[in-house]
């Protein structure tokens, strides 16, 4: 028997005094794993340096009683073996009591924005105040197949187990993804080869009508493989998106790792893709088919700015900008939730992406008239979530796969839910303008945390004004404008209406037995409405719903309830973890947080294209953090941005590595790989590390963007020489804090372990012509 503390000192090679062979001598043994001398070697900090931070972060958290602070960036996010780092981290603030303490711990400054009014949020927009589920799918995984990024493969999976380890379950990543569809760890959209209204209309034709009866005749067919997966056969045509509304994204130049897999295969554009698909290492639980390009139909975009994504599009909405519209925000930066009033009127045709949709919508219902009359029956699958009772349907962390006879298939519990929504379709826009009547008698809520909101539905029927008509919004709260909109989700949750608070932490003493209300008790008359924040700021209320308190003007801090008031975490033991026993991590070695080097360095595969003269380019690691002169996308093609910076792509390169290969600032590059190519300016400098480049995040490919001599067309963006890798172990789900979240846990798109070539162009070819 061992305890976790054995487990972690022997895996991290700590001398006990058991004459183990790979004990560690000393911090200046380089030869045994983890000692400050052993890094130095990776990562060229000093092992002295690496010693005297860890002694001050450890003596400064026993001197002022855990006030040591990691601040961390979305740089870690974005490498294959993300988690580990992350975990790693913990592990620092957690070894030394600095997690939940103000002014230490773990600072998370990254672009997953917490959502403060999020009850009031996610009801709306989910339209869960109308029906109980909502389709909630994670890009990444959505992305990966649309664009057929998982027929690219570099390498299988086997070269990241454990040596320990007996043979794992798959060689091919894509295969973890369905056996998660499969199992209900991850939702997996489109669905099945089969119409989700069919399942309804069949049943009905045997007499069937319940919604037991129609989820049985689904699950039989499921079961029995009659119908199957889409994401086991994506290539085809019934399986694969048509259409795609893009709102608040610059998908195609900003956010879309593998860029020149979403012109081929997903929009049929010209591309500049040099890779060809891995014949070698096929999935075993997919179906392998030809190339497919140009998947969708229609691509749709809402945008204030012509970037790369509306160039693309079939139809362009032009939507208001943050000043011409009504609006809120919020961060977790800061405990507030910001107003956005419009100075001036949207210009000329340009609508708030609240009246775009809300337009969409009237002429949808009014079209459903014709094409879509009465009430449908949808089948929904979703995965096994976390802060529900299915997070603990899998125990152990064993994996047992219904499908080859391990286990039986049960719904909610080795596979996804099933449940069915009825669908009016002609009844989209009143629903869309009015706040639902669920909520007169039903509860919402987030992480686990729900409530009655009766009493404020009734509030919001008096703020916003009722409905009198002969539809089914008659004598609903009006939710035609995005104010009205606001009114309700501030109304709704917690962190902005006193009243509601106090049911969130009434709610959290019934599930922890503790006392809790007193956290936001002089608070509870309070409310933030849109109106008081646009005179003045307000600090949000304290609630349960997330782990920090602000209670009597304290700074937020995350984890301080649960270490001073004894809130169970949401873990699988209600503390903070450092081990974790499920199979996928043991078998891939990461039980405890271990380093993992980086993917091996692939710049062309055997079968890819050949390019002339690519055996004298240089080999550099590539990396694409976020830009100097642009919020993403965003300004980067202003005049004033462009002016401050050489006004056109630039990638950075060190002097040492420029002047070996003969490379000149400003000269015009080549960087390309399998994935495809940039042409962009260089900037050598000092300051940048040998063996590294970077091209700043965003730079969009339609200002000053010549042609590539390799392609014989304009360069990508800097996402053309990147490409979605998923790893195993953020597919894991059912399994307490291993389950999937909207927004919250899944498989990242991680694109830091890449390496291009670099070659200086002969000429520079502006394609006037």
């Amino acid at each position: 028997i061992a305890t976790v503390y054995d487990l972690m000192l022997s895996q991290y090679g700590v001398d006990r005094g058991f004459n183990s062979p790979y004990d560690a001598k000393s911090y200046e043994d380089e030869t045994s794993h983890y000692t400050p001398a052993w890094q130095e070697a990776i990562t060229s900090v000093k092992a002295s340096i690496v010693v005297q931070v860890a002694r001050e972060f450890a003596q400064n958290a026993i001197d002022t009683n855990g006030r040591s602070m990691i601040i961390m960036g979305a740089g870690i996010n974005h490498w294959f073996n993300s988690d580990t780092i992350y975990r790693s981290i913990l592990n620092l603030v957690i070894l030394t009591a600095s997690q939940g303490v103000n002014g230490g711990g773990w600072a998370h400054y990254v672009g997953q924005e917490k959502v403060r009014p999020i009850e009031g949020w996610s009801t709306i927009a989910f339209a869960k105040d109308w029906q109980t589920q909502a389709r909630q799918q994670n890009a990444t995984s959505f992305f990966y197949f649309a664009t057929d990024q998982w027929k690219y493969e570099e390498s299988g999976t086997d070269a990241l187990k454990s040596p320990l380890a007996d043979d794992i379950r798959y060689q091919h990543p894509a295969d973890y993804n369905v056996l998660a569809a499969r199992l209900g760890w991850l939702p997996s959209y489109p669905q099945f080869n089969k119409n989700s209204l069919l399942f309804a209309e069949e049943a009905a034709q045997e007499g069937k009508t319940s919604e037991e009866a129609i989820v049985q005749h689904a699950y039989e067919q499921v079961v029995t493989g009659e119908v199957r997966a889409a994401v086991e056969d994506p290539g085809s045509p019934e399986n694969f998106p048509k259409s795609l509304f893009v709102w608040r994204s610059n998908l195609i130049s900003s956010s879309a790792k593998g860029q020149e897999y979403f012109m081929k295969h997903l929009l049929g554009a010209s591309d500049g893709l040099l890779a060809s698909p891995n014949e070698d290492e096929k999935p075993e639980e997919i179906v392998w088919r030809e190339d497919v390009e140009g998947k969708l139909d229609l691509l749709v975009s809402l945008d204030f700015r012509m970037t790369s994504t509306p160039l693309y599009s079939d139809i362009v909405l032009p939507a208001a900008t943050w000043y011409e519209k009504d609006d809120i925000s919020s961060t977790d930066m800061h405990p507030f939730v910001h107003p956005f009033n419009p100075a001036v009127d949207p210009l000329w045709e340009s609508r708030s992406d609240w009246d775009i949709y809300r337009s969409l919508a009237e002429m949808f219902s009014e079209m459903a008239e014709e094409h879509l009359p009465g009430i449908y029956k949808d089948l929904v699958t979703t995965p096994l979530a976390h802060d529900t009772k299915s997070e603990i349907s899998q125990p152990l962390g064993e994996v047992k796969d219904w499908k080859k006879g391990e286990i039986e298939p049960i719904l909610g519990k080795t596979m996804p839910n099933f449940s069915v929504v009825e669908r009016d379709y002609t009844k989209i826009y009143d629903k869309f303008v009015s706040l639902g009547p669920l909520l007169e008698k039903g509860k919402i809520g987030a992480h686990g945390v729900a409530f009655p909101v009766e009493e404020e539905y009734d509030d919001i029927k008096k703020i916003n004004g009722t409905h009198f008509d002969e539809t089914i919004k008659n004598g609903l709260p009006m939710m035609r404008t995005a104010k009205q909109a606001i009114n309700a989700v501030l109304h709704l949750s917690s962190a902005t209406n006193g009243k509601v608070s106090q049911k969130a932490w009434e709610t959290a003493e019934g599930i922890t037995g503790m006392e809790l209300k007193d956290i936001s008790a002089d608070r509870a008359a309070e409310k933030i409405t849109f109106e008081n924040i646009t005179v003045q700021p307000r600090e949000v209320i304290p609630t349960p719903v997330f782990s920090g308190s602000n209670k009597a003007g304290r700074r937020y801090s995350p984890f301080t309830t649960n270490i001073e008031r004894f809130v169970p975490f949401r873990t699988l033991t209600g503390r903070q973890h450092f081990y974790i026993d499920h199979e996928i991590f043991l078998q891939y070695g990461e039980s405890l947080p271990v380093y993992k080097p980086t993917l091996p360095p692939l710049v062309f595969g055997a079968n890819d294209k050949k390019i002339v003269g690519g055996k004298d380019a240089l080999v550099l690691r590539y990396l694409t953090p976020h830009g100097k002169w642009n919020i993403h996308s965003t300004y980067q093609d202003n005049l004033h941005m462009l002016t401050l910076f050489r006004g056109g792509p630039t990638v950075w390169i060190s002097d040492v590595d420029a002047k070996e290969h003969d490379i000149d600032d400003n000269e015009w590059l080549e960087v390309y790989n399998r994935h495809g190519v940039v042409t962009a300016r260089a900037v050598v400098s000092h300051r940048m590390p040998k063996g590294t480049m970077f091209m700043y995040h965003a730079q969009d490919k339609h200002i000053q963007v010549p042609g590539s001599e390799i392609t014989e067309q304009r360069g990508g963006s800097h996402n053309a020489p990147t490409k979605i890798h998923v790893k195993p172990t953020q597919m894991v789900g059912g399994y307490a804090q291993l389950s999937y979240g909207f927004n919250y846990y899944g498989p990242i798109g991680n694109q830091r372990d890449g390496y291009v070539a670099v070659r200086k162009m002969k000429e520079v070819n502006w394609l006037e012509d």
